[in-house]
């Protein structure tokens, strides 16, 4: 039910009995917050948000206050204000003096409101948090010096990923965020997405750098390549503000090339590879009637961490092939390296990637060989950014090369795996070409319009009715599961899971970003690089199908279960 309320001496409507906070941010009202998330019930944890209602002797805090008809509410009194910068200062009293190198200088929303605030000086002063950074995990580090206790990592980490890494210990003035028995994340339930730096608001958690690496190697004289992930190009277009038309894979090749990279490779044709084995994988188990079944997506290192931990039983439903990180690390030390002549140890393999976990897939024992890994560092797109910047180059205004020879080619399909539900449809799309299919544009996976949404469609494929559904999140593939084995359904035979919501559009190495509205813009420049007149589905791609007939009956291409 709709009511008006004054706000500021403006009338507006809102709905009676909702958040007081959204029917201000949806009237254009800008009012700060650190605690609040979209999507969450209000903790009123920060008080940032706290507004002036006429007939209170106290400020109230907007996002936990229902709306009520008649209200009179002001957003900028300077009790309000004041109120507000002395929150602000009481939290940069013990903060660290490091915003100069910090990872997230000018990305911090602490730094942000300190100027929004006016705050100049430090006013008050107390002593410096204790604890230790913790840097034993291979993708997340956490420094809880830096944490302001907005409760956001847990609450992601909690009712989102189900996994509850890292929670509240101690309490009142006491009270921190640790892992269990303050024993590090690297032996702690964490599955490695990354989600908690995504909404961190501060560089509370940040991920492991390879930077350094990086350019340990390009300044060694190795031969660096890079193989880059569709959907990195997709999020670069997007945070640069160009068009898929720009050819951001050129530019990016260019740039590459000026730093020191010995090659550039397009990881599309790896993609490629990794769809074509996982439909035949799957032809398999339903031409079997195997009880594998539904077989479960293993491209998201985070959700084969899940399963592993809290699943054990559904590790035979994982489809056992390489991710494409790691099908294009093989390519590159074997096929590559071989064709070339060139020692395999002399090459330094570098993928960039939108996902914190492909650092920890990186690590795994099964990809490295004879004591050489197949991929030697992992960048993320904010590590690339940080790259490109400290060698002064701009893909605004950088000339086009194209990738090298000879993974210089993709399928449009290679985009697909860059949100829920566009892996789903590549593999089904190869299943109607293995199992005989005749119509192959007979139909269309639709998108939820909830980003944690889930989506189910069965799909006649010759004298066989096969069932897809994707989801992305794990509190919703948990829930999935869950439904599925209470009704005991048998009709999935497909399930394909990404760890971030939206799939990699919302991965955690992703440009930090409020909210989803850029998740939604990687989405769709995902779906529309996918028009770009390429060949529209993985076994059009020549070279992936030509890999694939060599190479997929190999064990150094099959996946392993990592311990």
């Amino acid at each position: 039910m709709e009511c008006k309320i004054t706000v500021n001496n403006k009338t507006i409507v809102a709905r009676e009995g909702g958040s007081l906070l959204s029917a201000l941010q949806q009237n254009g009202f800008k009012i700060p917050t650190l605690c609040h998330m979209n999507r969450f019930s209000p903790t009123g944890a920060c008080r940032l948000c706290v507004v002036e209602v006429e007939g209170k002797q106290d400020l109230i805090t907007s996002c936990s206050y229902p709306v009520e008809e008649g209200m009179k509410v002001s957003t900028n009194s300077q009790r309000v204000i004041r109120a507000r910068k002395s929150l602000v200062e009481l939290l940069l009293s013990n903060h660290p003096y490091d915003c100069l190198y910090c990872q997230r200088n000018g990305h911090c929303e602490l730094q942000w409101l300190a100027e929004e605030m006016n705050v100049k000086e430090r006013k008050y002063f107390a002593g410096k948090l204790s604890d230790f950074p913790d840097y034993s995990s291979t993708s997340v580090a956490r420094d809880p010096a830096k944490c302001v206790l907005c409760s956001r990592c847990v609450r992601i980490c909690e009712e989102v990923q189900l996994v509850t890494a890292i929670d509240f210990i101690s309490r009142g003035n006491q009270t921190k965020v640790n892992s269990a028995f303050r024993k590090g994340l690297n032996v702690s339930s964490c599955i490695h997405c990354g989600q908690c730096i995504q909404v961190c608001p501060t560089a509370a958690l940040v991920d492991i750098s390879h930077l350094e690496k990086v350019q340990a190697a390009l300044a060694s004289g190795k031969k660096v390549t890079f193989a880059i992930s569709p959907s990195v190009i997709a999020s670069l277009t997007a945070e640069l503000r160009l068009k898929p038309k720009d050819m951001v894979i050129n530019r990016l090749t260019a740039a590459l090339k000026r730093l020191g990279a010995s090659m550039v490779f397009d990881m599309g044709t790896a993609i490629d590879i990794n769809v074509m084995e996982e439909a035949r994988q799957l032809a398999e188990r339903i031409q079997n009637k195997e009880e594998k079944l539904p077989m479960l997506s293993s491209c998201c290192p985070s959700w084969v961490r899940y399963v592993g931990d809290a699943r054990p039983h559904m590790s035979d439903h994982l489809a056992k092939v390489k991710s494409p990180q790691h099908i294009a690390g093989s390519l590159i030390k074997k096929v590559y390296a071989k064709d070339n002549d060139i020692p395999a140890d002399d090459i330094y393999t570098v993928t960039v990637m939108p996902c914190v976990a492909k650092k920890y897939e990186s690590s795994w024992e099964q990809n490295t060989h004879k004591g050489i890994a197949e991929v030697d560092s992992v960048l993320t797109v904010r590590e690339l950014f940080r790259l490109l910047r400290s060698f002064g180059l701009s893909l605004e205004h950088m000339e086009e090369e194209k990738p090298d020879a000879p993974f210089s080619q993709s399928s449009a399909a290679a985009f697909k795996p860059g949100y829920s539900g566009g892996k789903a449809e590549a593999v089904a799309r190869e299943l109607f070409r293995i199992m005989g299919g005749k119509n192959k544009e007979s139909f269309r996976f639709l998108q939820p319009k909830n980003l944690a949404g889930k989506r189910e469609i069965h799909i006649t494929i010759g004298r066989n009715t096969v069932g897809f559904a994707w989801v992305s999140s794990i509190a919703e593939a948990e829930k999935y599961l869950r439904e599925l084995e209470d009704e005991k359904r048998d009709d999935i035979h497909y399930l394909e899971v990404m760890a971030c919501l939206a799939g990699c559009a919302g991965g955690g190495g992703q440009p930090i970003s409020r909210g989803f509205e850029q998740v939604r813009t990687r989405k769709k420049i995902c779906i529309d690089m996918e028009k770009s007149g390429k060949p529209g589905h993985a076994a059009e791609n020549p070279l992936a199908m030509k890999l694939f007939d060599k190479y997929h009956f190999k064990e150094n291409m099959i996946w392993e279960e990592p311990e």
